[in-house]
């Protein structure tokens, strides 16, 4: 599931379902009887299902859940079309039920709803590998006339790996399908198939010449994950280093490394194509992998030594203040101002002296010539909320469908006249900020863009995709980290679109880049091709007994400490236990990888493990790490690790011995920095992503459903206020003095005291 896209279930829930009356107690969820589908049995839980009261919703699913394998014949009961307002609530509550409701869905497939078959297989993605005895089922919706429906049943296939070897043949027969979705995930799931799928060798060669270039890089995916057994295929993978999309000819090079051919042909091909600076390290990759020679990790190392000269990295306080804990939307109580700002912002606000820059998409249309999606960075007038310019990274086209957020997620570090980002199309950006024109033709893309709206100048830009063979996934979610003249920033690289594999395994996860140039002075491989899903967590510098390291949590559930100045691994730590696996849905605990950024403090960093929204809530882990250990540190620096807080995405606050964790459950915790023990929770009753600020003795906490949460900090609980906003809080306000400036999902805020 997405990260970005699945949210919109859980906050269709959040939203409210309905106003039904509600019975006062909740039926036992240990009775046959309570899930029986009698007309007043049904009536009895759609009305706990459809309450106003959140609080009996909940616990209507909860016996729901809690039911498993007994609630399916209610919950098939109210996949009808006389419960429609049910639907969205129903597949949640199979969501968190997991594998019991395999047969449930397996029924499903065959609803004569299109909306209902294609609810029922994305579930089935998530639930591989319970899914490997229902392959006939799975290969007769390869065949559904709903395209959507026929893809994600590819994914399902894909989503068992090697064990779908049985169903190598249906995937070859739906490879020259009419819909391009179908055709990329059918070979997408025959790469996560591996060596057993070598009979689709000519059919995917056959795919190379697709018109689509999705299905041509899709099917490069799979010869290379195929191997030697795929040596026939080479002549097309030839062809295909010339190919015009660049993802076609870097995947077609690293299939070629991976058949292994050693003709003279393939020889001359691919030292052309490592002529291109985008194409050359896979390329050389390949031409080594031939030779034989082992390739690892260019800047792993274990030892490290000291630098004479540390760089430096600015120094930074948590912000002190006296904001408002009392406001008012709609009445305007000590709201200055407000200003429309898009559909859903991600970005957090940044004030530099009088500006406000702030990470959102296009969906105001502020220059009305440019109606498209995409990632704008903007910068308001901070006294006034006045427009003063825009960035905007127009959709790059890669030849598949738009598989990544448009809405700029990075914020801007600021530093004298130079402004740096991450686009929300995988560039890291050097802007000067001060520098923009009105109406001007000033950098790239800007003949279309920008003619009647102010923007600034690009000084630099590094595409990390076309300059260094990324595959970002889903969304591309980076701080710049400033280390004396370096620029360090994660590139989001994961998994391919159908979450079978990574494709560009040796394209770096973390980079450091010259801000002055641009150029890129070390790359870390890091997670490569381990990673579970995507890689969102934004890198954290820590000055650490006079080196710095550079903090960094991977996508496959590592942290990783590297050497600022030369990128060399010094220590790395396991956050997931050992036997967990991974299972991307709520409830349950998983393997899971790092988004939050972790934090250090007080000699410790801390690690809060977790899994996109769009999974869910599930038991998880936070750890306390010593960083002063080299090589693999998990068993000997783990300082204390926590069971008690659920999955994170939002990086936790740390102050005066406490460390303050919202997570996916809606729950603020406090912990005690030195033990990890609890000292208190708060319930928000939605899911906290990365909305927490400490502002003084204050913690200000937004969730999903647009409340505002404030606490007194410190080992006593105590609650100063709750504000609804009305849209969701996706990140956390900016303290400038004893003002607010709060990003929801629609609006930009300055919030303060008015006389």
């Amino acid at each position: 599931m997405s990260f970005i896209g699945n949210h919109a279930l859980s906050f269709v829930l959040a939203a409210g379902l309905g106003q039904a009356a509600v019975p006062s107690q909740p039926p036992s969820p240990h009775t046959q009887a309570t899930f029986s589908v009698s007309p007043a049995r049904v009536r009895d839980w759609t009305n706990r299902l459809l309450a106003k009261d959140p609080k009996i919703r909940a616990t209507a699913e909860a016996a729901l859940v809690h039911g498993a394998g007994r609630s399916l014949p209610l919950l098939r009961r109210f996949l009808t079309p006389e419960h429609e307002d049910l639907h969205v609530v129903c597949f949640d509550i199979i969501q968190r039920i997991g594998p019991p409701a395999i047969p449930l869905l397996v029924d499903l497939l065959k609803h004569d709803w299109e909306s209902i078959r294609r609810s029922a297989i994305d579930e089935l993605i998530d639930l591989a590998p319970h899914t490997e005895s229902i392959q006939p089922a799975l290969r007769l919706a390869l065949r559904d006339e709903d395209p959507i429906v026929a893809g994600d049943a590819a994914r399902a296939l894909g989503a068992l790996g090697v064990r779908a070897s049985p169903s190598v043949a249906a995937l070859v027969d739906t490879l020259p399908h009419a819909d391009p979705y179908v055709r990329i995930y059918a070979a997408e799931a025959l790469a996560s198939i591996g060596p057993n799928a070598a009979r689709a060798t000519n059919a995917l060669a056959a795919a190379l010449s697709d018109l689509v270039p999705g299905v041509r890089w899709a099917a490069c995916e799979a010869l290379a994950s195929i191997g030697p057994a795929a040596l026939s295929a080479v002549p097309q993978l030839i062809e295909a280093l010339e190919d015009e999309f660049l993802y076609v000819r870097i995947f077609a090079a690293g299939a070629l490394g991976s058949i292994g051919s050693k003709t003279d042909e393939v020889r001359k091909a691919l030292r052309a194509a490592a002529t291109d600076p985008a194409l050359r390290d896979e390329a050389e990759w390949a031409l080594s992998r031939i030779d034989g020679v082992k390739s690892g990790e260019p800047v792993s190392s274990l030892v490290v030594p000291p630098l004479s000269v540390a760089p430096t990295i600015p120094t930074t306080a948590l912000p002190t203040g006296t904001p408002p804990i009392d406001w008012d939307t709609g009445t305007g109580r000590n709201i200055v101002w407000s200003v429309e700002v898009g559909g859903d912002t991600f970005g957090r606000p940044v004030v530099v002296g009088d500006t406000v820059y702030l990470g959102t998409d296009n969906a105001t249309h502020m220059n009305p010539a440019y109606q498209d999606d995409a990632g704008v960075l903007a910068a308001f007038q901070a006294k006034d909320g006045k427009f003063l310019w825009q960035d905007v990274a127009p959709r790059v086209e890669r030849g598949l469908r738009e598989f990544l957020l448009p809405s700029t997620t990075s914020a801007a570090y600021v530093e004298g006249n130079r402004l740096y980002y991450v686009t929300a199309e995988c560039q890291l950006r050097c802007l000067d900020s001060k520098g923009f024109r009105d109406g001007e033709n000033n950098g790239p893309y800007r003949d279309e863009v920008f003619q009647d709206t102010a923007a600034a100048d690009i000084v630099w830009e590094l595409d990390m995709c076309g300059r260094l063979g990324v595959f970002p996934h889903e969304a591309t979610n980076s701080e710049v980290v400033p280390v004396g003249d370096l620029l360090i920033v994660s590139t989001s690289n994961g998994r391919n679109e159908g979450h079978t594999r990574v494709p560009a395994p040796r394209a770096p996860s973390l980079i450091a880049v010259d801000k002055r140039s641009g150029d890129v002075v070390w790359r870390a491989i890091g997670a490569g091709e381990h990673v579970l899903h995507g890689q969102w967590s934004s890198p954290v510098a820590a000055n650490v007994n006079g080196r710095i390291q550079v903090l960094f949590g991977g996508g496959d559930g590592w942290l990783r400490a590297y050497d600022a100045a030369s990128g060399h691994e010094i220590w790395r730590f396991d956050g997931n236990p050992k036997d967990a696996r991974w299972l991307p849905r709520p409830g349950v605990l998983s393997r899971g990888s790092i988004i939050a950024s972790p934090v250090f403090a007080d000699g410790r960093v801390f690690v809060a493990m977790g899994q996109s929204p769009g999974h869910g809530d599930g038991p998880s882990l936070i750890h306390a790490i010593s960083p002063n250990g080299q090589g693999d540190v998990t068993g000997s620096r783990l300082l204390w690790t926590s069971h008690e807080v659920g999955r994170v995405v939002g990086t936790p606050v740390a102050k005066d011995g406490l460390l303050y964790v919202g997570d996916l459950g809606g729950t603020i915790h406090c912990l005690d920095a030195a033990t990890g023990a609890h000292v208190w929770k708060h319930e928000t009753d939605e899911a906290i992503w990365g909305s927490l600020l400490l502002a003084g003795d204050r913690l200000y906490v937004g969730n999903v459903a647009g409340s505002m949460t404030v606490l007194r900090a410190g080992r006593r609980k105590q609650v100063l206020g709750r504000i609804e906003m009305g849209a969701p809080i996706y990140s956390p306000p900016a303290l400038v003095g004893d003002a607010l400036y709060l990003a929801t999902a629609k609006r930009l805020y300055l919030i303060a005291e008015k006389p």
